[in-house]
Formats: C-alpha cells, structure tokens, sequence
C-alpha cells in the first residue's frame, strides 16, 4: 500500500470513528430541528464540518463536546450573545438595546412554538 493510500485510510477511519463518537452523544429524537432529516446524518455532516457541532437543538450544551471530538476550541462564553441583565463594561445597559434583546428572544421563543406545532401536526398525521 502507497503512502498516500495509507494516509487515506487513516483519515476515513478517523472521519469512521468520529461519525460514531458523535451520534452515541445525540439524543437519536430524529426531531429534524438541526435542519437534518436525523441524527445520523447531522452527526455525519458534523464529523465532516459540513455542520455546526451547536446544531442540536435538543442540546445545545453538547456542542462543546462535540467540538471536543471534532478537535475544534470554543469559548466557554459565545461572543455574539450577552445576557440581558449583566453590565457590559460597568455601565447599565440601555433600554433600547433591552427591548431589541427581548423582541429577538420573543422572536426565536415564536419560531420555536411554531415548530412544535409543526412537529404535532406531523405526529398526528401518522
């Protein structure tokens, strides 16, 4: 076997593992909110970095450790979300930058009941 073919066979091997190490960690719902059909193929998508690790939405927490496996860091703080009652830089926040905070989060809170609605209605039509 070639240098090359040998190298290619470490890393699908790797890519094999890590497929596995990343679906046994999923909750196996199969609930389609990562945008995925299943599990296995979000866990395939994410092995292959085709996919965030945080797209579970049962769990998001559990992207740090599919980071982990992936080999990727992350903040333990994201930078693009601040919770609305800390002080940034000691000051206080303003009450324009609250209400779009809160009118973002209602937003998401919104989509989010209408994909458990979705989620009903397709249940019950089984």
């Amino acid at each position: 076997m070639s240098v090359k073919e040998e190298r290619k066979t470490r890393v699908t091997n790797t890519g094999t593992q890590n497929i596995k190490k990343i679906y046994e960690l999923l909750p196996k719902l199969n609930c389609g909110l990562c945008g995925f059909e299943n599990c296995g193929q979000f866990a395939k998508a994410v092995a292959k970095k085709q996919a965030s690790p945080f797209g579970c939405r049962q769990n998001p927490w559990l992207g740090y450790k599919l980071s982990e496996i992936m080999g990727i860091q992350v903040p333990a703080y994201g930078y693009g979300w601040q919770p609305a009652f800390s002080a940034k830089q000691g000051g206080t926040l303003a009450p324009e930058v609250l209400i779009k905070e809160v009118q973002g989060l209602s937003q998401k809170a919104d989509d989010i009941v209408a994909r458990i609605e979705a989620l009903r209605a397709k249940i019950a039509n089984t």
